[in-house]
């Protein structure tokens, strides 16, 4: 006997079939980075915030999948189906705690571990500099009919605001670096939006060189396009270097020891690319 299927049954397929392939598209994109392993880069720590980008990875996850973030030299495994977590399957890391949070399903029923689970998160994202997830096999954890918690509960219980945008990258440069800045000017056009530490000597600069600077910049490099930090040398005398940022309208002028300058260029590297 052949039945019929009924037209809210082909309706739902192609709503479920639909959602899917959304899911699958948002996966595949030409901004995406690889590094060793398959690992794909989700985060640079605060663009986008680290739980903001694991939640989201969390939400893209429609069929049953073992998710491995990498939080820099840290590992943390998570079941997520049905765009749910389902719990924490392993943790890479030397944690006091972490057997009380491992291998159980969250559930509101729960909320020491749903409290546990959100802290430990926290806790490894707050200084992570990379975030990495690499998509794997489901491992065992608990029974099919225990479905964990949707990211939207999540984001409600842990205060993650999904919808939070990163700072500007001239911002998030200087904010991480601060410690590493004798001073510094922060700049939209030729207007100061920020400054710390010893500025007077470093607005000099910027009144009577920047100009100059930028044109015989622009002449040796005029196809060049995107961020710029050039060291400008000797501008100060002494033990003390300068540096000057350029990204979209922003710029940054700022003063730093030579021994961080290392430092100084990865960061803004990582921050700019």
């Amino acid at each position: 006997m052949t039945g019929n299927v009924s037209n809210t049954s082909r309706t739902a397929g192609v709503t479920d079939l639909t959602a899917l392939a959304t899911k699958l598209a948002a996966l595949i994109s030409e901004d995406d980075v690889f590094v060793a392993g398959g690992k794909r880069v989700i985060s640079h720590g605060d663009d986008p915030p680290a739980m903001v980008a694991i939640l989201r990875e969390v939400d893209n996850t429609v069929l049953e999948r073992t998710l491995e973030f990498g939080l820099d030299d840290v590992t943390v495994s998570i079941s997520a189906a049905g765009r749910r977590l389902r719990g924490v399957v392993a943790i890479d890391s030397d944690m006091p705690g972490k057997d009380k949070i491992i291998g159980h399903i969250l559930s509101q029923e729960e909320p020491d571990l749903l409290k546990a689970t959100g802290a430990m998160l926290n806790d490894f994202c707050a200084n992570a500099k990379r975030i990495t997830v690499l998509s794997g096999p489901p491992q065992m954890l608990g029974s099919s009919a225990e479905k964990g918690l949707s990211v939207a509960t999540l984001a409600e219980v842990w205060q993650v605001n999904m919808d939070a945008r990163a700072a500007p990258p001239m911002e998030r440069f200087l904010t991480a670096n601060k410690d590493k800045m004798i001073g510094h000017l922060y700049m939209s056009g030729n207007d100061v939006i920020g400054s710390s530490g010893d500025t007077a000597r470093l607005q000099e600069v910027w009144d009577t060189q920047i100009d100059m600077f930028r044109k015989r910049h622009k002449a040796a490099q005029p196809k060049l396009d995107g961020p710029v930090l050039v060291c400008l040398d000797a501008v100060l005398g002494g033990q003390t270097s300068v540096a000057v940022g350029s990204f979209g309208k922003e710029s940054c002028l700022f003063s730093y020891l030579p021994i961080d300058l290392p430092d100084l260029i990865s960061s803004w590297n990582a921050v700019t690319s």
